[in-house]
C-alpha cells in the first residue's frame, strides 16, 4: 500500500539519522516501528526530529551486542547519545524533557524509567562538581583565559610546556575517566567531590615536582614561603594539598584522604600499568612532561570515548566544548549562575535540595544561610561526624551499667543486641561493596562504623526515654524485640547514606538491604529524630521526614505490606477515633506521640495505655460514615467521562457492625495517616482556591469514606490518588451553576498538584488499573482511566449522597486539625514582647521571679496580677493610659500601633477556652 508523501518524509528523515549514526537495522526498524505507533496516537508537538531521538535512543538502549566472548552480550549498540543529540538539533535539558513524554506515551518498563532518572541525576552532579571544579581551579593555578578550552582546530606546538588552558582540559578529563570506574556511585556527590578534589591535588603535585612556576598560583595558601624564590629546594616527594583544599572549598579532610588513599590511588596506578597514562620521572609522576602530556591527553580522550559509547550517557566533556551553551540547553556560561535552575530541575527528586515536605513545613528552623548542594552535603557529613566524634561501635559503658542495674545479663546483652548488630554492620557492608564493586574496604569500614555508632547512641538514648516513661517494664523485653532494633539500625543506615549523598542507595533501598517492611519501618523514624534532632542538619531532618511521607502515602500499602495482615483482623478506625486532641498542655503534633517503643512493636492494646491515649474525651458529631448502608439512588452518574458512565452496586459498600478493637501499631499508623492525608488535602484545595469549610468536609468525608470502607483502593496505589478522586467526584456533584460553581477538572487538578512539594506526575500518569494475574501482567493507566473504571465503581453511591435531595441527610465526619507547630518543652510564647509562656506545671511553682497561674487551682487575682502587668508595660494600665494610647494610636503611623495587648489577650482568652472545654 503506498505511503502519503507525509509519511515518506518523516520515513526519509529516520533513515538518515539512522545511517549518520551507523545504526544497526535492527535498532533502526524498532526505532521507526515505535515512532510510527506513537505519532499515530499522539500528537507530537514541536519538531519532529526531536521525538525521533526520542524513538532512537530508546531503541539503541534497549537493544543488545554480542561481543567477542561467546555467550556475552552487552546492553546498548553504542551510538553516541551526544552525536544524536548535535544531530537532531536538540540540547540535552529538551532531550530530558521530551525522553520523560516518550516514556509515558510508549509505556517504558520501570527500569528504563530509572535508568533515565540516573542519568539525570547524573547531569545534576556534574553540573554541580563542574561549577566547583573551575573556581578551586583557579585558586591552584593561573593563567586560565576566557577563550574556549578545547581547541578542535589548532594543533598545540609540540615538544612546548602545556598551557593552562590545556592543563585545565585534561584535568577534567582525567577526572571524569577516574569517576567512569566508579559508574554504579558515579552519582554520589560527596564522594566523586572528594575524588575531584584528589585529582586537583594529583595535578598540582605533578605541576609542582616540574617546577611549573609559570602555571602555579604564588597566593595558593599550600604553597611553601619560599616556593618563588631562585634556590627553592625542592623535596623528594611531592605535597599533599587536600586538608587545603578542604579547608577553603568545602571538603571533609579525613573523607578526602581516605578517597585519595584507597580509590583515586588504585585507578591512577592501574591506569599506567595498563600504559593509558606514561610519566618519567616515577610511575605516578611525570604526565606534564614534555613530549608525554598530548599523548596522555589523547590516551584519555579515547578511553573516556570508550567509556560514553559502552554506557549510552551524556558526555561530560561538553563542559569543556566551545558549544558548551547550547548543547545543554542554557542562555549563559555553565559557571554561571543559570546553573541553579538546571540543578533544581533535573537534580535528585526534582531538586537539588529538595523541597520541605508540608508536614515538616512548621518544625523546621528557617534556613540560616543559602548552601550549595556540595555545601550542603558537606554540613550534613560535619555536624555527623562531630556528633559521632568520640563513639565508639559498641554499647557505651553508661548503657551496660543501665542494663546491669535492671538485671540484663552480659550473655544476653551479647546475644541480643551486639551479635545482630555486628551482623547488621556485615549485611551492609556486603551491599555496599557489591553495589560499588570496589576491592577497597577502608571506605566501607568508615561507613559501616559510622552507622553502628550512631546506631549505638540512638539506642541508648530510646532505652533511657523508655526505662524513664515506664520504670516498671523490664529491658529484656526491649531486647527480645528484634524487629524493633533492627528499624532502629536500618534508620541510622539511612542517614549516613543521605549524608555522604549516596544516590545509588537512595530510599527505599535500605528497605531491601535489611529485608524490612516500610510498616514495621516508619514506626521508629519519629524516635530517632527526637533522639539526634539537635545533633544532626535541616537537611538530613528534613529527609527524614520525606521518608516518612514516602512511607505513609504509597509504600505502606503495597501487596506484600504486613498492614493488610492486620487490617483483615481490625477495620480501618475513623480519624476522630484515633485523634488526641490538641491542648496546650498535650505535645502530640510534629514529631510527638503519645506512643512508647513498647506500644509500637507489641499489641494487642493494654488498658492502661487505652485509658493514657484516650483521657481526654472527643465528641464529635454523628458522622456519616457509621450510618447505615442505604438502598442506591438513581442519580446521574459521576463518572470523569459522560461517554462511560458507571453505576456502583451495593456489594461495594461495607458498614462495620462492632466497634474495632484497637491496637497501638495501627493507632499510630492511622493517626500519622490521617493527619498528612488532611494537609495534602487542605494544601490542595487552597491551590484549588477551594475555601468553602463544608466542601472541604465533603472532600475529606468521601476520603475517609473510601479509606475506611473501600480500603482495597488503596492497594498498590497512592494516597494522592485517591485523594485528587475525592477531590473531583465531590466538586462534581457540589456543582451549583446558578450559585456555587466549584467543579473542577482533572487537568485543574493535576496541574495544582504538580505545584505542591515533591510531588511526582508518575503518581497521576501511572495508576494501577487491575492487577496481575498468572495470565497478565498487571494494567496500568492515567489517573482519568482509573477514576472512570475502578474507582467510580465503589464510590459513586457514596458521593451522589452530597447531592441533590438527599445533602441534607448527610452528616459529614470532623475535620482533622493536621499537624501543627510543635511546641518547645519549655512552653508556649503567646507574646512575642514579654516573657509569657504557657507550659504544663508539673513540678510546684517557683516562689519568687515570676508570676504563675495554674488553671483550676490558682486564685483569680494570680491571673489579674499578669494582665496587670502585660497591659501596664504596653501604656494601657489605666483609664489615662488607654485614653492616650487611643489618642496617639489615631496621630501615629498605621505601621507603628500597638497591636501586642489585643494579640496576648486573644491567645490567652483562645487557651483558657480550650483548657475549660477540656
Amino acid at each position: 500500500m503506498p505511503k502519503s508523501d507525509e509519511n515518506e518524509d518523516w520515513i526519509e528523515k529516520m533513515e538518515d539519522l539512522c545511517s549518520n549514526l551507523n545504526v544497526d537495522s535492527s535498532a533502526a526498524k524498532k526505532s521507526k516501528d515505535s515512532f510510527s505507533e506513537i505519532k499515530r496516537n499522539y500528537i507530537l508537538d514541536g519538531d519532529e526530529l526531536h521525538w525521533m531521538a526520542c524513538a532512537l535512543y530508546v531503541a539503541c538502549r534497549t537493544s543488545v551486542t554480542p561481543t567477542v566472548q561467546t555467550g556475552k552480550v552487552v546492553e546498548g549498540n553504542c551510538v553516541s547519545l551526544t552525536k544524536l543529540l548535535r544531530l537532531c538539533n536538540l540540547s540535552l535539558i529538551q532531550f530530558f524533557i521530551k525522553i520523560k513524554n516518550w516514556m509515558e506515551m510508549a509505556s517504558m518498563s520501570t527500569d528504563f524509567k530509572e535508568r533515565i532518572s540516573r542519568l539525570e541525576h547524573k547531569f545534576a552532579v556534574s553540573s554541580v562538581l563542574f561549577r566547583k571544579f573551575q573556581p578551586i581551579f583557579m585558586e591552584l593555578f593561573v593563567g586560565l583565559t576566557n577563550e574556549p578550552v578545547k581547541q578542535v582546530s589548532k594543533r598545540r606546538p609540540k615538544l612546548q610546556p602545556c598551557s593552562t588552558n590545556a592543563l585545565f582540559e585534561f584535568t577534567w578529563c582525567l577526572y571524569i575517566c577516574v569517576k567512569g570506574e566508579f559508574h554504579n556511585s558515579a552519582n554520589d556527590l560527596v564522594d566523586m567531590y572528594h575524588i575531584l578534589l584528589s585529582c586537583l591535588d594529583y595535578i598540582f603535585a605533578n605541576a609542582f615536582m616540574a617546577r611549573r612556576v609559570d602555571i602555579i598560583n604564588p597566593e595558593f595558601k599550600g604553597l611553601p614561603t619560599d616556593w618563588t624564590k631562585n634556590d627553592f629546594k625542592m623535596p623528594k616527594t611531592p605535597p599533599c594539598v587536600i586538608s587545603t583544599l578542604c579547608e577553603i572549598k568545602d571538603g571533609l579532610s579525613k573523607e578526602a584522604t581516605t578517597m585519595k588513599e584507597y580509590s583515586w590511588k588504585p585507578v591512577i596506578d592501574s591506569f599506567f600499568e595498563k600504559g593509558i597514562l606514561k610519566g618519567n620521572s616515577e610511575p605516578t609522576l611525570g604526565i606534564l612532561d614534555l613530549g608525554v602530556f598530548d599523548v596522555n591527553l589523547k590516551s584519555l580522550n579515547n578511553l573516556y570515548e570508550t567509556y560514553v559509547l559502552s554506557v549510552g550517557e551524556f558526555d561530560e566533556r561538553i563542559f569543556l566544548g566551545e558549544q558548551a551553551n547550547e548543547q545543554i540547553g542554557m542562555k549563559n556560561k555553565v559557571s554561571g549562575d543559570e546553573i541553579s535552575e538546571v540543578i533544581a530541575n533535573f537534580g535528585p527528586s526534582g531538586r537539588a535540595c529538595p523541597d520541605t515536605p508540608l508536614t515538616g513545613r512548621r518544625y523546621l528552623s528557617r534556613r540560616s544561610e543559602e548552601l550549595t548542594p556540595v555545601s550542603e552535603a558537606k554540613n550534613s557529613l560535619a555536624r555527623l561526624a562531630a556528633t559521632l566524634r568520640h563513639a565508639r561501635p559498641q554499647p557505651s559503658p553508661t548503657l551496660l551499667r543501665l542494663f546491669t542495674e535492671c538485671g540484663v545479663t552480659d550473655e544476653m546483652i551479647n546475644a541480643k543486641l551486639i551479635k545482630p548488630c555486628n551482623g547488621w554492620m556485615e549485611q551492609f557492608g556486603a551491599s555496599l561493596k557489591e553495589a560499588h564493586n570496589t576491592p577497597h574496604s577502608e571506605t566501607i569500614s568508615i561507613r559501616c562504623n559510622m552507622v553502628t555508632c550512631l546506631y549505638y547512641k540512638v539506642f541508648e538514648h530510646i532505652i533511657k526515654e523508655e526505662h524513664r516513661k515506664k520504670p516498671q517494664v523490664s529491658l529484656q523485653m526491649l531486647l527480645s524485640q528484634e524487629t524493633y532494633q533492627l528499624t532502629v539500625y536500618a534508620c541510622c543506615t539511612e542517614i549516613v547514606l543521605h549524608a555522604y549523598g549516596v544516590n545509588s542507595f537512595k530510599f527505599p533501598r535500605v528497605l531491601q538491604i535489611f529485608k524490612l517492611s516500610a510498616f514495621h519501618f516508619y514506626k521508629i523514624i519519629e524516635l530517632v529524630v527526637q533522639a539526634v534532632v539537635d545533633k544532626l542538619s535541616r537537611d538530613v531532618i528534613k529527609h527524614l521526614n520525606a521518608v516518612e511521607e514516602e512511607v505513609l502515602e504509597s509504600l505502606v500499602w503495597t501487596s506484600d505490606s504486613p498492614l493488610w495482615d492486620q487490617l483483615s483482623k481490625t477495620p480501618v478506625p475513623a480519624s476522630a477515633d484515633v485523634s488526641v486532641q490538641d491542648s496546650p498542655f498535650r505535645r502530640t503534633n510534629g514529631l510527638q506521640s503519645p506512643v512508647s517503643t513498647i506500644d509500637r512493636f507489641m499489641s494487642p492494646m493494654a488498658e492502661q495505655a487505652k485509658k493514657q491515649l484516650f483521657k481526654d474525651p472527643i465528641k464529635p458529631g454523628q458522622s456519616l460514615l457509621v450510618q447505615a448502608n442505604t438502598t442506591p439512588v438513581k442519580e446521574p452518574a459521576v463518572s470523569a467521562n459522560t461517554s462511560q458512565p458507571s453505576q456502583s452496586t451495593s456489594s461495594c459498600e461495607t458498614t462495620p457492625t462492632s466497634t474495632p478493637k484497637k491496637n497501638n501499631s495501627l493507632i499510630l499508623f492511622f493517626r500519622k495517616f490521617y493527619s498528612l492525608a488532611v494537609v495534602r488535602m487542605n494544601d490542595l484545595c487552597t491551590r484549588l482556591r477551594l475555601t468553602d469549610d463544608e466542601l472541604k468536609r465533603k472532600i475529606w468525608t468521601c476520603l475517609e469514606y473510601s479509606i475506611m470502607h473501600q480500603t482495597h483502593l488503596m492497594k498498590d496505589r497512592h494516597l494522592d490518588q485517591i485523594l485528587m478522586c475525592s477531590v473531583y467526584v465531590i466538586c462534581k456533584v457540589s456543582n451549583n451553576p446558578s450559585s456555587n460553581q466549584v467543579e473542577k477538572t482533572f487537568a485543574e487538578i493535576m496541574r495544582c498538584y504538580r505545584q505542591r512539594p515533591l510531588a511526582d506526575n508518575h503518581v497521576y500518569r501511572s495508576v494501577l488499573i487491575k492487577q496481575s494475574t498468572d495470565e497478565s501482567s498487571p494494567e496500568r493507566g492515567d489517573l482519568i482511566n482509573f477514576y472512570n473504571k475502578v474507582y467510580v465503581q465503589c464510590m459513586q453511591n457514596f458521593a451522589l449522597r452530597f447531592s441533590g435531595r438527599h445533602r441534607d441527610e448527610c452528616s459529614l465526619s470532623p475535620l482533622p486539625t493536621g499537624r501543627c507547630e510543635a511546641r518547645s518543652p519549655a512552653g508556649t510564647r503567646v507574646s512575642e514582647r514579654h516573657q509569657l509562656y504557657v507550659k504544663p506545671l508539673t513540678d510546684p511553682p517557683p516562689q519568687h521571679h515570676h508570676l504563675t497561674y495554674r488553671f483550676s487551682r490558682s486564685p483569680a487575682k494570680d491571673l489579674q496580677a499578669i494582665n496587670s502587668l502585660v497591659w501596664c508595660d504596653t501604656g494601657l494600665g489605666s483609664g489615662v493610659g488607654l485614653k492616650r494610647a487611643l489618642e496617639g494610636a489615631l496621630d501615629s503611623d498605621p505601621n507603628k500601633r500597638n497591636r501586642a495587648a489585643p494579640a496576648v489577650a486573644r491567645k490567652l482568652h483562645h487557651l483558657l477556652s480550650d483548657r475549660q472545654a477540656v
